[in-house]
C-alpha cells in the first residue's frame, strides 16, 4: 500500500513531512458553584491542531522551501490532506526553517488549524470517465478529487510517466 502525499491547496509535498502530530481536544470547564462546589461543562471540541517538521534534501531545497512559503504567505484557508485522513478545511498558521545551515538540506516546521469556517464547499467531483488537467496537478489531487486511489488511476493510465507533476491538457482515465 503507498502512502498518499501530504497537500495543502495545490502545494504537493515531494517527499511526506518526517513527523505529522494531529491534535485533538475539548474545552472543558470547572464552574466554581457557591456552596455546592465545582460543576464540569463541556463546551466541546476545538479545532484540530496539525502540528509537524521535515526536510527537503538535494539541490532544489531552499526553491522547494520558497514554494511552500509562498502558499503560507498566500493566506486563506485551504483543503489540507493528511496521508490516510479525511480532507479538512485549514489555515496555515506557522512556518519556520529550523536547524543548523546543511549543504542540499532545509529542514522545517508547520502549524495548520482546522478552520470551519474557511468558505471551502464540500463539494463532489462530478462523474466522468476522464479528467483533463489543468497543468501543474498530480495525481494524487486527481485520485482525491475523484475518491479513488493513485495506484487505479497509474494502472488505468500506464502512458503517465511523471505522476508528480501532470501537463496542462493531459488526459487521465477515471474508473
Amino acid at each position: 500500500m503507498k502512502i498518499q502525499p501530504m497537500s495543502y491547496k495545490n502545494y504537493v509535498w515531494p517527499f511526506n513531512p518526517n513527523q505529522v502530530e494531529v491534535a485533538y481536544s475539548r474545552n472543558i470547564q470547572n464552574l466554581k458553584l457557591p456552596l455546592y462546589g465545582s460543576v464540569l461543562q463541556d463546551l466541546g471540541c476545538d479545532k484540530r491542531v496539525v502540528t509537524g517538521s521535515g526536510e527537503f534534501i538535494g539541490s532544489g531545497c531552499m526553491a522547494e522551501f520558497n514554494r511552500l512559503a509562498a502558499v503560507f504567505t498566500a493566506g486563506k484557508s485551504g483543503l489540507l490532506r493528511l496521508p490516510g485522513d479525511t480532507p479538512f478545511p485549514a489555515a496555515f498558521a506557522s512556518l519556520k526553517m529550523i536547524g543548523e545551515a546543511q549543504p542540499d538540506c532545509v529542514s522545517y516546521r508547520f502549524v495548520f488549524v482546522e478552520d470551519d469556517d474557511g468558505g471551502l464547499e464540500a463539494t463532489a467531483a462530478p462523474a466522468a470517465e476522464s479528467y483533463i488537467c489543468k497543468g501543474g496537478e498530480s495525481l494524487w489531487e486527481v485520485a482525491n478529487l475523484y475518491n479513488t486511489d493513485v495506484d487505479t488511476l497509474k494502472m488505468l493510465n500506464p502512458i503517465i510517466q511523471w505522476p508528480n507533476m501532470l501537463d496542462a491538457g493531459q488526459k487521465v482515465v477515471l474508473p
